[in-house]
């Protein structure tokens, strides 16, 4: 009887610790499934919003990969590239041109019809082809002393130049941005109103400048800076339209090409602080720029995001060809022009999601071209939050319902949340120009799955 009750005793104490051990494993693997994945999720949501450069190269890798699927598509509008291609280079000559030759230029465009003829080259030195720095390279000899005096006395090239830009009453020039302060300070011909936040401290700014000759600067109806910014991995995808030297804003190419083909006066800089802006309080920086009677949407350092057509060929016309007498007016006429080259010698090419070698002067007339039609790529402020709220919540769902639906539909959760995502990325790109990141929230889906069904 005594053994009986012994033999009952030690079977209860086993059972219950068999039922503590039991029920351990349990908690320790709703635990698991709880602490790993989460961990996992807080560590995504923790790299989301660090601000580590690589992350919006990831952001910028998926949005160059949408313009390579769906880049803008070419609507027919009033711009146009004079292209110094390598024909142009063949047929007219080496660059850099005789000014007289660029004169001839300026002159054929404008009883063209040309609304604007912008260069996207510097003229920073004199002609060496005028006739006094010719001359001036001669031996001193008997001969060229006699020859010396009549050619000197022959027009400069540069003063021709001038002259036709004054007369044409529609030329800009432009100039480059250089990091040190050379002591060199372009012509400004427009004014800057702003609302909200002073934008000087917000865009890019440099020391100097490399800027085309006084005598062609004071001719000239525009001037604009056409340096571009790279991201660090060297593509092209913001171009900026206002940039700064010291206290003074300055616009760039496209938008003073547009300014001078509509006459306006000023630029109307919109910042966080002003009325309508948002920004909700915070020093977000500019967010729209108006010039005449068009308004181009920037982020905060004045920078707009460029999307690209595919090759245009009814956008470029070589620059030999307005030369020709059969030359077709309709082309040109009323438009903003945008002289520059595409030669590989010259090396004025960009890369751009587009493509790995673009000319530069492309850039430009892409991004003139977007503001007068309207077709703008953003990123939106709510983006980032919009994002990082989606890994949250979805990382919660499948955090609270893998442990009690199971991995097979916890599966269908993980991959339709993010089908979900880089759907509305697309819809979104697609639709509304809006740059929203798919990459964050679909490694969140998958991971915290991963994880979580292998516990």
């Amino acid at each position: 009887m005594a053994k009986g009750k012994t033999r009952a005793k030690a079977q209860a104490q086993a059972q219950a610790v068999a039922k503590w051990y039991t029920n351990r494993r349990r908690l320790i693997q709703v635990w698991a499934h709880i602490l790993l994945p989460g961990a996992l999720l807080l560590a995504l949501l923790a790299v989301r919003v660090s601000g580590w450069s690589w992350i919006e190269e990831v952001q910028h890798k998926t949005f160059d990969m949408f313009q390579r699927v769906r880049p803008r598509a070419y609507e027919p509008a009033p711009v146009r590239v004079i292209d110094i291609d390598d024909e142009s280079l063949a047929r007219l000559g080496q660059w850099p041109w005789p000014r007289t030759l660029v004169a001839r230029l300026v002159r054929r465009l404008n009883e063209l019809g040309a609304a604007v003829v912008s260069f996207d080259v510097v003229f920073a030195e004199p002609d060496r082809t005028s006739p006094a720095r010719v001359a001036a390279s001669w031996p001193d000899t008997p001969e060229t002393r006699a020859l010396r005096g009549r050619v000197t006395g022959l027009p400069d090239h540069d003063r021709i130049l001038a002259q036709t830009m004054k007369q044409a009453g529609n030329v800009v020039t432009g100039f480059v941005m250089v990091p040190e302060d050379n002591g060199i300070r372009p012509g400004m011909k427009a004014t800057f109103a702003f609302a909200g936040d002073g934008p000087l401290a917000y865009v890019y700014a440099y020391g100097g400048v490399v800027a085309s000759l006084p005598e062609l600067e004071k001719a000239a109806a525009g001037n604009g800076s056409f340096s571009i910014v790279p991201e660090p991995d060297g593509i092209v995808r913001l171009v900026p339209l206002i940039m700064r030297q010291g206290q003074n804003l300055l616009p760039t190419l496209a938008l003073e090409a547009l300014r001078v083909a509509q006459g306006a006066a000023s630029y109307a800089i919109k910042s966080s602080g002003a009325s309508g802006a948002g920004g909700f309080g915070a020093h977000t920086g500019i967010s729209k720029i108006k010039v005449g009677r068009y308004v181009a949407p920037t982020d905060g350092r004045g920078c707009m995001w460029v999307y690209l057509t595919a090759d245009a060929p009814a956008r470029t016309i070589p620059a030999w060809k307005v030369f020709e007498k059969d030359f077709d007016r309709t082309r040109v006429d009323g438009g903003i022009l945008f002289v520059g080259t595409s030669a590989a010698g010259l090396k004025d090419l960009r890369a751009t999601p587009l493509n790995p070698a673009a000319a530069g002067v492309e850039v430009h007339a892409n991004a003139a071209e977007q503001i007068l039609l309207g077709r703008f790529l953003q990123r939106p402020d709510w983006a980032a939050g919009a994002e990082v709220l989606y890994m949250l919540v979805l990382g919660l769902l499948l955090l609270f319902l893998l442990p009690r639906v199971g991995a097979l539909w916890c599966a269908f959760l993980a991959l339709g949340g993010a089908a979900g995502a880089l759907a509305f990325s697309w819809k979104a790109f697609t639709g509304k120009g809006f740059l929203v990141d798919p990459v964050f929230p679909c490694l969140t889906a998958l991971g915290v799955y991963m994880v979580s069904s292998l516990v």
